[in-house]
């Protein structure tokens, strides 16, 4: 319930204020994720509410506690603020910054404009370093 209305906020507010997508530089962006990770979709599914998940592989860990196997909401972009904004498909390879819209929410949210391909995101990946390994999954 809680998810879905955050989404509705989420989505309204983007229509009112009409949100640009602007790149970050790194340092920035780095600061206001949650997590930042690399890793391969394996696998979407439906879910209670409606919106697929996607289960990522994860390489590569530069900010937050992410596990080898990560779950989480693949909505594609809203209006220039909330999702993915390359397709989320299986096998897809992505940099992905996320960050929980409501501290309490277990889900986290891409940032649309940091999140792509990681083919793409070559000099973001060098900017960040050398990152870690993720946890082992449970």
């Amino acid at each position: 319930m809680l998810f879905r209305f955050t989404i509705v906020l989420w989505a309204s507010i983007g229509v009112g204020l009409a949100c640009d997508c602007v790149r970050l530089p790194v340092k920035e962006a780095k600061r206001g994720a949650d997590v930042i990770f690399r890793g391969t979709v394996v696998a979407m599914r439906g879910s209670e509410t409606r919106q697929p998940v996607a289960t990522f592989k994860v390489v590569r860990v530069w900010k937050g506690d992410v596990t080898e196997i990560f779950e989480m909401p693949a909505i594609q972009e809203v209006y220039g603020c909330l999702g993915f904004g390359p397709t989320v498909e299986v096998g897809a390879d992505l940099l992905i910054y996320a960050h929980r819209l409501v501290p309490s929410d277990p889900d986290y949210f891409p940032m649309t404009c940091q999140t792509e391909l990681a083919a793409k995101a070559v000099d973001q990946i060098q900017r960040l370093g050398f990152g870690r390994k993720p946890k082992k999954s449970k």
